[in-house]
């Protein structure tokens, strides 16, 4: 009588817990994934600027979405320059820095466009894309500058954290954009994606990372987004021959000084600056958000700086 083997059924064992696993693994990741493009609870934290002319509309992006958006203007306003601000990651238009920002530079005769991202604030959009979806919206804004008499060339972006990134993504996909500000901006969302998933979902950073390569392949399946393709710093030699200028602090815990450092060196542009704040955290050149919404010390700096770079580079 033949002796029955076993190995076929721990091989069916073996293949049942496999795909169990596998199912797990990536049952995991989509939900992570999930969880963190999902823009979660809208933030509404200001106004514009007082004593400012302010028209407030709605624009629909190439993909569909429908975005608020403020142009400000002001007795000083030739006409003829635009500054578009794009705020952080769940915030929205009207933080305290695009306050302070508007008022300056709608002072020193720009208007200033504004908008809240999809996703944030009274805007459509129930999934965010890392920026490189929202190059649609600053498209979207662009051309609104654009159809009120701008010319290609006379359109700045100024960019925080989040808005930094889109900025230069977007700056590297709209040639009329002139001149680009990057505050606080990642040079590749991987180097920081642990960290940021476990500030969105709670899940541990060492979990995050054992998820990584599902993460990334359900990214680019079911949402379009490819992390080999959208680093900024693959971006910043596009924007050749448009000049940048990187700010950053040294003291920024979420994402590293370096991330400016690299982007810098990146450019291909003589014109571009970096500029570094010494002890300051996340996007504090203007505001020190998380020490009770204080003024930074180098916040007289920081708008006088910001507004000569555009001045010296939308001429």
């Amino acid at each position: 009588m033949a002796q029955r083997s076993w190995k076929g059924p721990l091989l069916g064992v073996a293949g049942l817990l496999f795909m169990l696993l596998g199912t797990a693994y990536f049952a995991a990741s989509g939900m992570i994934v999930t969880l963190s493009l999902d823009p979660g609870e809208r933030t509404i934290v200001g106004e514009p600027p007082a004593g400012y002319a302010v028209t407030d509309q709605r624009m629909i992006t190439t993909d569909g979405i429908d975005l608020a958006v403020w142009l400000v203007t002001g007795p000083t306003t030739t006409g003829d320059r635009a500054i578009i601000l794009v705020h952080g990651l769940g915030d929205q238009a009207w933080n305290e820095t695009n306050q302070s920002l508007a008022a300056t530079y709608v002072d020193a005769g720009f208007t200033v466009l504004a908008l809240d991202l999809r996703g944030h604030g009274i805007s459509g959009g129930q999934v965010l894309g890392l920026g490189w979806y929202e190059r649609n919206d600053i498209r979207a804004a662009a051309d609104l500058l654009l159809e009120t008499g701008f010319a290609p060339g006379r359109i700045g972006i100024h960019g925080t954290s989040y808005g930094a990134a889109t900025a230069l993504l977007a700056a590297a996909a709209i040639p009329e954009i002139g001149a680009v500000i990057a505050d606080s901006s990642w040079s590749d969302m991987r180097a920081i994606m642990e960290v940021e998933i476990e500030n969105r979902t709670g899940m541990p950073a060492v979990v995050a990372r054992w998820l990584r390569p599902g993460i990334s392949l359900t990214g680019r399946i079911v949402f379009g987004l490819n992390l080999d393709e959208i680093p900024p710093l693959l971006a910043v030699p596009l924007i050749a021959p448009r000049p940048i200028l990187f700010i950053h602090g040294t003291a920024d815990s979420r994402i590293p000084v370096e991330h400016s450092e690299a982007l810098f060196d990146a450019t291909l542009v003589r014109a571009s600056e970096k500029w570094v704040l010494p002890g300051m955290a996340h996007t504090e050149g203007a505001w020190m958000e998380d020490r009770d919404d204080l003024p930074s010390p180098f916040q007289a700096e920081f708008l006088a700086r910001v507004t000569e770079f555009f001045d010296r580079n939308l001429p």
